[in-house]
C-alpha cells in the first residue's frame, strides 16, 4: 500500500523518526501533490505489495506520536535499493564510471551554510513545473510562510 510506504519515508526524515500525527498529515498532504513523489511511492509499494507498517512493526504509535522502528528503516533501505549490509558506499575516486551512478544529493554531504546546518529538521524540496525551490526555515526558528509546522 503506497500510503504505508509514504508514511515510512516521511517518518524516516524526522529526527529520531518521531512525528506527531498532525505534522505527518501535513507533510503527506504537501508531498502527495507531486507526481514524482506519487509515482515513486507506487513503485516502492509494488516492490512490497503485502506491506503493513503496523502489523509488521515498522511503525509504532504512542502518546508522543508515530515513530519509525529499526525494522522500518531497514525496509526503506530495501525499497530504495540501498543495502544496509554494506556499511561503506563505494569510493568515487576508484572508477569515474561509478561516479555517474551516485546521487549528488547523497554524495555532497551536509551544507556549510550556517542557516541550513543549524536546523535539525529535514528540508522539503518543492518541485513545481520542473522548477525546484528549497524552503529553508529562518535562523531564528520561525516558520517560512506556507511551510508545514512540525510541533
Amino acid at each position: 500500500m503506497s500510503v504505508h510506504v509514504a508514511i515510512l519515508k516521511v517518518l524516516s526524515t524526522y529526527p529520531g523518526g518521531l512525528a506527531a500525527p498532525a505534522a505527518l498529515n501535513a507533510d503527506l498532504a504537501v508531498l502527495s501533490g507531486s507526481e514524482d513523489w506519487t509515482s515513486r511511492m507506487r513503485s516502492y509499494a509494488a516492490r512490497e505489495p503485502a506491506l503493513d507498517i503496523f502489523t509488521q512493526r515498522l511503525v509504532v504509535r504512542d502518546e508522543r506520536g508515530w515513530q519509525i522502528t529499526a525494522a522500518g528503516r531497514a525496509m526503506i533501505e530495501r525499497l530504495e535499493g540501498r543495502h544496509p549490509a554494506d556499511p561503506e558506499p563505494p569510493s568515487v575516486s576508484e572508477d569515474s564510471s561509478d561516479a555517474a551512478g551516485i546521487d549528488p544529493c547523497i554524495a555532497s554531504g551536509p551544507s556549510a551554510d550556517p542557516v541550513t546546518s543549524v536546523q535539525p529538521r529535514p528540508q522539503l524540496m518543492l518541485i513545481q513545473g520542473g522548477k525546484r525551490r528549497l524552503r529553508v526555515a529562518a535562523a531564528t526558528g520561525s516558520a517560512v510562510k506556507g511551510a508545514a509546522s512540525r510541533t
